[in-house]
């Protein structure tokens, strides 16, 4: 598996996302964890039992896909994008510091406000404040 699932490029979170796009009834996404712990055969054999017919689909379709070079971008990467990691730029920084030291909890709209002010996504806000709590 793991050579075959390499040729084609994919990593082992890539496989695991891409499951829940195969439809098969009880099965979703798996974690690259799990994978990388089927490819390495650490799994109990139970769980290698269920999980290799799973995989083998995922395989056959991703296989398939490659040599008929249909377009099924979902069968090798999950169809999602990493998102990108947030940085403020230090003005900001103290600016959001300074809201801090006066307000460590503000409420919903004093966000919304600080984001205006400083031209940031008010999820962004939020979330340093939430962080910068811990």
């Amino acid at each position: 598996f793991k050579l075959r699932r390499m040729k084609l490029g994919v990593t082992q979170a890539d496989v695991g996302s891409a499951l829940a796009y195969l439809k098969i009834p009880g099965v979703g996404s798996l974690s690259q964890s799990t994978i990388c712990r089927f490819e390495s055969l650490t799994l109990s054999h139970n769980n290698m039992i269920a999980l290799k017919p799973i995989l083998r689909a995922w395989l056959e379709e991703a296989e398939g896909a490659q040599r008929e070079k249909m377009n099924k971008p979902e069968l090798f990467n999950g169809g999602e994008k990493k998102r990108k990691r947030t940085s403020i730029a230090a003005p900001e920084k103290r600016s959001l510091e300074a809201y801090f030291a006066v307000q460590p909890r503000p409420s919903s709209e004093k966000i919304a406000a600080i984001a205006e002010k400083l031209d940031l996504k008010r999820n962004v806000v939020r979330v340093w404040f939430c962080n910068r709590r811990q």
